[in-house]
């Protein structure tokens, strides 16, 4: 089959067509990909090789598309036709969107929201898995409750707390925040009931207002002066942070030296590389979409946690208090357009938008 692959670390994108179409496992689904969406860590993993676990690496791990063949422990979830979307596997070959055909783990794959076209759909998986892990596995947010939200009864909790999302608007690069993490970030912030306080640059505060931001604080600011500029804002009612720009763990530090030593102080990151520990007096933990689909022990944890936490983005979605992030659309669709579609967005040309491109019809 057809497919974009990297050889190695450093080297470019190409088009090949000699891939084989893999075969499930008897936990996962073979989907035809028909959307795919590019995020900053692709350009990560090509430039530096960093979350790569077996080259050649292939283009895309946030996939749309339609369920083609399904392993026989996965037929209670999915069945062929099922139209799903969601993270892939980082870093192992057959499990890219920029491919014909490819794997995804039963346990994490999102059905799609029925509200959802295909083409929303693509955009929701990385943003989704990446916030749902920082949220409630690493900051101690209460997951929503299921059956309230499907009866239409849930009710925001008001907590009278903020949280804080490092990366708002930040500039496309290496660890550019992905958009559409920041975006979910706040709204299910606010869903749990937290008000959210947002860094970003001033050119910046009233899209990241608009996005759902109670407030902001300038980033290019000296740390201590955006310390201060918190504190003064959240009258230090604060304890959760959740660094979406993989670069904020300084700011935490500091933050956490000004708060009582008997406050909850938890710190999550996208950040896999730096090897960040506790620090302050409080806990950190690393929404690391590495693990997902794994079926080692630590991608075993994972997987559990996101299949709890899928079917309540889903309702999310389908009630409508969850919501897709605006796109770009690149081309008219294949290969050549994918390639085409990763430059768009190493270039900057999307800004805030989640850039994506047809693979395949239907």
């Amino acid at each position: 089959m057809k497919g974009i692959i990297c050889e190695k670390a450093g080297e470019p994108f190409k088009i090949v067509d000699n891939l084989d179409v893999p075969e499930p496992s008897p936990d996962q689904i073979l989907v035809k990909s028909i959307y795919m969406a590019i995020n900053p860590v692709d350009e990560v993993m090509r430039s530096m090789g960093v979350l790569v676990h077996t080259w050649p690496l292939g283009l895309g791990i946030d996939v749309a598309g339609v369920v083609v063949k399904v392993g026989e422990n996965a037929t209670s979830k999915f069945k062929v036709g099922d139209h799903v979307c969601g993270c892939t596997r980082l870093g192992y070959p057959g499990y890219n969107g920029g491919q014909e055909f490819l794997l995804m783990g039963a346990k994490v794959t999102i059905p799609k929201p029925k509200n959802l076209s295909l083409v929303e759909a693509v955009t929701i998986g990385v943003g989704l898995e990446t916030a749902g892990l920082g949220l409630f596995n690493s900051l101690d947010v209460k997951l929503p409750d299921l059956q309230e939200i499907l009866e239409q009864k849930y009710e925001k909790p008001q907590k009278n707390e903020w949280a804080i999302v490092l990366g708002g608007a930040s500039s496309v690069g290496k660890f550019a925040t992905q958009a559409s993490i920041f975006a979910l970030l706040l709204l299910l912030f606010d869903i749990c009931g937290y008000k959210v306080i947002a860094s970003c640059s001033a050119s910046s505060v009233s899209l990241v207002k608009k996005q759902g931001a109670e407030a902001v604080f300038d980033y290019k600011k000296p740390v201590n002066e955006q310390v201060k500029d918190v504190l003064d804002i959240t009258k230090g009612k604060v304890h959760r942070v959740f660094d979406a720009a993989a670069t904020g763990d300084e700011f935490a530090k500091e933050l956490f030296k000004k708060l009582p030593a008997q406050s909850p102080k938890l710190f999550s990151s996208t950040n896999t590389w730096s090897e960040i520990t506790d620090f302050g007096g409080g806990k950190t933990k690393i929404a690391d979409l590495s693990l997902v689909g794994r079926p080692d022990a630590d991608g075993e944890y994972v997987n559990k946690l996101l299949a709890e936490y899928i079917p309540v983005f889903v309702a999310l979605f389908e009630q409508q208090h969850i919501y897709p992030a605006p796109y770009d659309l690149v081309g008219q669709g294949g290969l050549e357009d994918a390639l085409e579609a990763f430059k768009y967005q190493q270039s900057g040309a999307g800004g805030p938008n989640k850039v994506i491109v047809k693979i395949q019809d239907e």
